[in-house]
């Protein structure tokens, strides 16, 4: 009886031993997570200047044909991936206005996508354009914090949650939008939207209850809010956002002082470890990082690798195109290939390879077909004529042109949202406009450098500083046009540039609603709409680059002036705005 006993007790201890066993020795849930964000649109690659091993080159960075180029290849040597989208797929360019989304659904379509959330954005149009866009694409669209029950069009359309599989363990994404999505955009009263982190914490229990404890958070709420959201709700391993085109990673060797660490490290109320990341904008940075889950759901090591998209068409100064005997920063950038200066070119491939922080992409053979259909069109949208002038729109003031106008459209898309007065640089503003006929083009010419809108709380004295700002800046000669000073919407003032700095701005007066105008109170906070490049701190204004909770609300000027005078018939402003004084 005594040797049975002691048998079966190292039976059991052989057994538990196993236990321990393979428990401690566990293989790790491993996968890699790829990502983008706030694409809007952007087919083709961005112009963009970066130093190439100490050499300012113009390259082509990101679009959605180099987006499918890269995902070709990373799932071909990887089967085990998750790739996410996280909102704003559309509006930003001429395809988004000549193909109503089209372009968006179909290069998403020849990727692997495996989940998108909405942005606030993709209720820029009616209901049954979301929804006609939405019933084009190939995966699913989550979002938790949304009801659209009562609207005929959407109902049914989007789900909160899902749960995917990856070495047969189940992960749950969660969809969340930005509540910003009722003053940024038009979704209509029947649409209904709640708090992220409520309906998040929700959601999280619910695909607790399933026994899932590897959950990600799909979201287009913005860094600051993903942020608060990591510590506030438990159970949340991931958070993958968009919205606030945050650049996030180390991007130095080409220039690029990132905003956050790739990922943000946040830690939940029940003291768990929660990962932010987010891919900057326009698919010119491809999100990706390698994840290592244990059984209880736990992240036990990452490694995350994002990745500029740059093609391999080169330009650099590096002949002497205008003939003066030098080669220098006055001579034109000219293409670099393969032909023409292999030991120059390979000499860049060599420096981006090196680097680790970027990969070098054609686009695909594939696409070529659909590209082209698409390219072909736009061509026909850039000679439309959109609207015409009886003036010839030259920017010789401050109260001429196409500058006041161009702010004009700026307050009128964003009055809903709260702006109060609008302002935009002159050197924004890069052509004049003869009397006759306007086309699309033009207004592209004339706005090019895709500037999105901006929305600052400041104060009067705030306000005041900022207009301060820019006239000194024109003064001091460093402006593209020195002898005007600003384009606003919204409000008048008075300078006098022969007054000492800080002196030179008086008599502000805001517009009312009734058309009277009202003296400025410096103690006040007034709603301000720019352009992208002022906010972040342009022409001198150092007081709008540190004004924090900015919105941007990824309106781009050109789109905006395009929509706004398109039919009409435009002339010279009547009214002076900005009056100068000499004395």
């Amino acid at each position: 009886m005594k040797s049975k006993t002691s048998f079966f007790i190292v039976l059991l201890t052989i057994a538990l031993f196993q236990i321990i066993y393979a428990i401690s020795f566990a293989e790790p849930i491993t996968f890699t997570l790829i990502h983008v964000n706030d694409t809007h649109s952007h087919l083709d690659p961005e112009a963009k200047i970066l130093p190439i091993d100490g050499n300012p080159t113009q390259v082509q960075l990101g679009g959605l044909t180099f987006l499918k180029t890269a995902l070709d290849r990373i799932s071909a040597a990887d089967n085990n991936i998750l790739f996410l989208h996280a909102g704003d797929a559309v509006q930003g360019t001429m395809y988004f206005i000549k193909f109503n989304g089209q372009t968006d659904q179909i290069f998403l379509n020849h990727m692997p996508v495996t989940a998108m959330t909405l942005g606030n954005h993709e209720f820029d149009r009616t209901s049954s354009f979301l929804a006609e866009f939405r019933d084009g694409l190939s995966f699913p669209v989550l979002c938790s914090n949304i009801d659209t029950k009562a609207d005929a069009d959407l109902k049914g359309k989007f789900v909160p949650y899902q749960v995917f599989e990856i070495h047969g363990e189940r992960i749950g994404i969660i969809g969340l939008i930005t509540p910003e999505v009722i003053t940024s955009s038009s979704p209509g009263k029947s649409v209904q939207f709640f708090s992220p982190e409520a309906r998040a914490q929700a959601a999280v229990k619910d695909l607790q209850r399933q026994g899932i404890n590897k959950i990600i958070v799909l979201s287009h709420i913005g860094i600051e809010a993903d942020i608060q959201l990591a510590r506030s709700v438990s159970g949340i391993d991931l958070i993958v956002g968009g919205h606030s085109h945050t650049f996030m990673g180390d991007f130095k060797a080409f220039g690029y002082n990132n905003e956050y660490p790739y990922p943000v490290i946040e830690t939940s109320p029940d003291g768990g470890k929660v990962l932010i990341v987010q891919a900057w904008e326009w698919a010119k940075v491809l999100g990706r990082i390698q994840l290592s889950f244990d059984d209880e759901g736990t992240i036990m090591s990452y490694n995350a690798q994002p990745l500029l998209l740059i093609g391999n068409n080169f330009e650099q100064k590096w002949q002497d195109t205008n003939q003066d005997g030098i080669i220098n920063k006055n001579d034109d950038y000219t293409p670099i290939t393969a032909q023409n200066a292999p030991d120059k070119y390979q000499s860049i491939l060599r420096y981006i390879i090196q680097s680790g922080q970027a990969g070098i992409l054609i686009p695909p053979d594939s696409m070529k077909a659909i590209y082209t259909q698409f390219s072909s069109g736009l061509l026909e949208l850039k000679n439309t004529v959109i609207a015409e002038s009886v003036d010839d729109l030259i920017r010789n003031s401050n109260n001429s042109g196409p500058g006041p106008l161009i702010a004009l459209s700026m307050l009128n898309i964003t009055s809903s949202m709260g702006a109060q007065v609008a302002l935009l640089n002159p050197g924004g503003v890069r052509t004049d406009f003869e009397a006759g006929e306007i086309t699309v083009e033009m207004v592209y010419d004339c706005l090019p450098f895709q500037s999105t809108l901006v929305l600052s709380d400041l104060s009067g004295q705030e306000l005041t500083q900022v207009l301060e700002d820019m006239v000194n800046y024109s003064i001091s000669k460093e402006a593209y046009n020195a002898n005007i000073y600003a384009y606003i919407a919204g409000f008048r003032i008075q300078l006098n540039p022969s007054l000492p700095q800080g002196s030179r701005v008086s008599q502000i007066e805001i517009k009312q609603s009734d058309g009277k105008y009202q003296p400025l109170e410096l103690d006040k906070t007034y709603r301000l709409v720019t352009n992208s490049f002022l906010a972040q701190g342009g022409d001198g204004n150092s007081v709008l680059e540190k004004i924090p909770n900015k919105q941007d609300t990824g309106l781009i000027d050109a789109d905006v002036f395009l929509e706004f005078i398109q039919g009409t018939t435009l002339k010279n402003p009547t009214e002076e705005l900005v009056i100068i004084k000499d004395s």
